[in-house]
């Protein structure tokens, strides 16, 4: 296995999916660690001096530092990143939390970024707390989360902001120093106006990434941020999927159990109605959608114990009863939406409309 010298002054970018082990510890997102793992479509900062040992993955090598020095600011409480797809948000957040392990101080991070989850699968928003350093917030375990049933936060505003809402409820019990909500890269017409209603409902403080977006603090965009295109982000998605959900279980739970959406003989849905057909393609009848009957399988599910996130599920079937391959069994309430997954290889499938 190379050993790589990363000298003082330069920057080493780690791109994934790479395994590094650190002998004498490397400075990531301003964390000390041993070791680490860059998942793919990824890359982590290791500043020089150092020396790495990499077991797999990719190296680039910059002059000077990644991290934006205006990144350093001194705050507590409740703060807000906005930026476009691909500005750095959630290097931004991990770099906050490492600030904040560094001195000491608990952080919890609220990853409403449903499109790309970083600490829990696509369609959550998931809440994480830590008093130690990370490598980057995608390490971190969930501790709590709020199903919006998508991966697009199109049409599921209200649903997203609810949960960023429980979230911060739940973190204040943590008595945190700071918690970083990471918002979705919409940032336009209707994304700019859930990110104006997310502000207003949790009082958190702005800090824009690249130019205002809202009053508060602007902060740089870094010069090396990774570009993911379309297939790169569903490839990201698929890696949640598999991280995830441990479907070691076969559940089954009575129709009442289904919340968010329901079953009467259709799938009733806030968004619409799905009734299953002999189709080949969806079609629409006002709010009725008709679907192939394979539409209604293979529904990710989020599993609740008396209002709290318990684990993760596949719908295999509706009728008679709602049959699952699951994370656990121990749950009694079960959340569905629009997203699909097949179980055996755990990769997204068609959502539905």
């Amino acid at each position: 296995m190379p050993v790589v010298e990363v000298p003082e002054g330069y920057t080493a970018l780690v791109k994934g999916p790479s395994r590094v082990k650190c002998p004498g510890g490397c400075r990531v997102f301003g964390g000390v660690f041993h070791g680490f793992e860059v998942p793919p479509h990824k890359q982590y900062p290791v500043e020089g001096p150092a020396s790495i040992v990499l077991e797999s993955g990719a190296v680039e090598f910059v002059r000077g530092s990644t991290i934006p020095p205006d990144w350093r600011v001194e705050l507590e409480g409740v703060v807000a990143l906005a930026g476009p797809v691909d500005s750095g948000k959630s290097s931004l957040s991990t770099y906050l939390v490492n600030l904040h392990a560094g001195a000491g101080k608990r952080a919890c991070v609220i990853d409403a970024d449903v499109g790309q989850s970083d600490i829990g699968p696509p369609g959550f928003v998931t809440l994480s707390c830590t008093s130690a350093p990370v490598p980057h917030i995608s390490e971190l375990e969930p501790q709590d989360g709020y199903y919006v049933g998508s991966a697009s936060p199109h049409g599921v505003e209200e649903l997203l902001t609810a949960g960023v809402v429980q979230c911060l409820r739940r973190a204040a019990a943590q008595h945190p120093h700071l918690v970083v909500i990471n918002t979705p890269g919409w940032v336009t017409g209707r994304g700019l106006q859930l990110l104006r209603a997310l502000v207003d409902a949790t009082g958190a403080r702005v800090i824009s990434i690249g130019g205002a977006l809202l009053r508060g603090i602007t902060v740089s965009r870094p010069q090396h941020v990774l570009p993911r295109g379309l297939h790169d982000r569903r490839e990201l998605r698929n890696y949640a999927y598999r991280r995830h959900l441990k479907l070691a279980l076969a559940a089954e739970a009575d129709h009442s159990a289904l919340t968010l959406c329901e079953w009467r003989g259709a799938l009733e849905c806030p968004w619409g109605t799905y009734a299953a057909a002999d189709v080949s393609e969806p079609q629409r009848r006002g709010r009725e959608r008709v679907v192939p009957r394979h539409y209604l399988r293979y529904l990710l599910a989020a599993l609740y114990k008396e209002e709290r996130l318990a684990g993760y599920g596949i719908v295999e079937r509706l009728e008679p009863r709602v049959a699952l391959r699951a994370t656990t069994a121990d749950f009694d309430e079960v959340r569905v939406g629009r997203i699909r997954v097949d179980p055996q290889s755990l990769e997204e499938l068609e959502p539905l409309p």
